[in-house]
């Protein structure tokens, strides 16, 4: 599958939010977006899955207009994480993680023996199985993060739309999700806030600042001790892990 993003405005009310963005996803790719708070990444991912609409340009998915494709379509394509969620309702983890079918199914049309093993393999992959029972809103940060995880698997997306996955998770545990889904063998884009794990999971970066795309490539071509001062404002040292071959990013002060 396939995500094109040409020349997009977002605004919110009168204030422009992203400009004249330029986004390219394919060849099961994992791609990342970096950027310092409010700089757009979550305002770019929100045009793609459909919550805010461009005022300008086109989004396309394989090669049509998201416009022209149905809601319930796209959703059973994009796969979505937001940032964490707070639910007015107290539903189970099960049940919650059940609503990734929903795209799936038709109106009124119930559960089956399927849903659930699809569902409750996908709460296995991120370690969440023995509280499947649990009341989501009893959980962590951590945990939380993690059960919305299996939701957005439990569609079956054809992508994934992470909006910082990472977020409230101990270092095992975000490791272990960007493991699962490096493999999926699907596309993924992600907003990422750690650099060094957008360094050594993404396959292409893009970087955001003050809405907009200052720089794309692969992380070699991405991370400099330059590109962390002006866009970041802290001094590091770019070095390669001898036993990866990935950057590794050494902060050195402000």
């Amino acid at each position: 599958m396939n995500i094109n993003v040409r020349d997009a405005d977002v605004k919110i009310g009168k204030k422009t939010i992203i400009k004249n963005i330029n986004v390219d996803l394919d060849n099961r790719e994992f791609v990342g977006i970096i950027g310092p708070n409010g700089s757009g990444k979550s305002t770019l991912l929100k045009s793609i899955y459909r919550v805010l609409k461009p005022c300008c340009g086109t989004i396309k998915i394989d090669e049509v207009l998201i416009e022209n494709i149905p809601l319930r379509e796209s959703a059973r394509k994009l796969g979505v994480m937001t940032q964490m969620s707070n639910f007015s309702f107290d539903f189970t983890v099960e049940e919650l993680v059940m609503m990734g079918r929903t795209p799936h199914k038709k109106m009124m049309e119930p559960d089956n023996d399927i849903d659930y093993e699809i569902a409750h393999n996908a709460v296995k992959m991120v370690g969440m199985y023995s509280f499947i029972d649990r009341k989501f809103n009893s959980l962590s940060g951590g945990e939380k993060q993690r059960v919305l995880i299996a939701r957005a698997l439990t569609g079956q997306p054809r992508a994934l739309i992470l909006d910082e996955p990472t977020n409230h998770l101990d270092i095992h545990y975000q490791i272990s999700l960007l493991d699962i889904v490096k493999k999926l063998g699907i596309e993924i884009f992600s907003a990422m806030h750690d650099l060094n794990l957008a360094a050594a999971y993404c396959d292409k970066i893009y970087v955001m600042y003050e809405g907009s795309v200052v720089k794309e490539g692969t992380p070699e071509q991405v991370f400099t001790a330059r590109l962390l001062k002006d866009v970041f404002n802290v001094h590091a040292l770019i070095r390669e892990n001898p036993e990866t071959g990935k950057i590794n990013i050494i902060y050195t002060g402000v």
